[in-house]
């Protein structure tokens, strides 16, 4: 993992996973509540890490490790904890919160992979993939809103274009991250029937908009 303390200007590595400990690091999230880095890595048994960091990454441990549920790819962190959802074509797929105890609460069942999770306002938010296998059989992507971060809803679906995933994309639904203290929600959808690589904006609770391939 490469880190840079100048705001861009140089690189360096920061991090070196042992040869065969993971495939591949998915997501480095900053935690300000916790002043740390988050590190979720994959794709099979011991490789599917959430690992904790030190901002210097002088400090790097496991928090949860060891299975497909620990294999994620979007984590929001909250005031009361961190918020993130599984990523796996093998099993049931979940959103989880883990708390700053370490207390770990399924809270959701969701119908397929999650790439993306963010949060607006007080509100999270996390869109699933259309990623074929014997487990993940429908073929819609969708995006999954709490107000309060316990009771979860399927807000709204899409179905997978008619294009080969292999050859077009898996049908996603790609979120706008980072802090967002404004009531928007903004997104895009991909390989999506009728709305492949739209833009939308959507106030929660008030309405949605289709901004069309050229947004604003």
């Amino acid at each position: 993992m490469y880190g840079s303390d100048d705001r861009g200007a140089s690189w360096k590595v920061v991090h070196t996973f042992e040869k065969g400990a993971i495939r591949h690091v998915h997501n480095i999230v900053y935690d300000r509540w916790e002043d740390c880095f988050w590190v979720l890595t994959g794709d099979v048994g011991a490789e599917c890490r959430i690992l904790r960091a030190a901002l210097d990454w002088s400090r790097i441990e496991p928090v949860i490790s060891g299975n497909q549920q620990a294999r994620a790819v979007a984590a929001v962190p909250k005031e009361d904890g961190l918020y993130f959802a599984s990523d796996t074509p093998l099993e049931q797929n979940y959103i989880y919160k883990l708390d700053r105890r370490r207390n770990l609460t399924r809270l959701a069942e969701i119908h397929a992979s999650v790439l993306c999770g963010c949060a607006v306002g007080d509100a999270i938010f996390f869109t699933t993939m259309v990623e074929p296998s014997a487990v993940n059989l429908d073929r819609a992507v969708a995006v999954y809103g709490s107000a309060d971060g316990t009771a979860w809803t399927r807000l709204k679906s899409w179905n997978k274009d008619g294009w080969p995933e292999n050859l077009f994309q898996y049908g996603n639904v790609s979120l706008a991250t980072g802090n967002n203290s404004k009531n928007l929600l903004a997104f895009t959808t991909v390989a999506a029937e009728g709305c492949d690589l739209e833009a939308w904006l959507w106030r929660p609770g008030v309405r949605s908009a289709a901004l069309g391939r050229d947004g604003l």
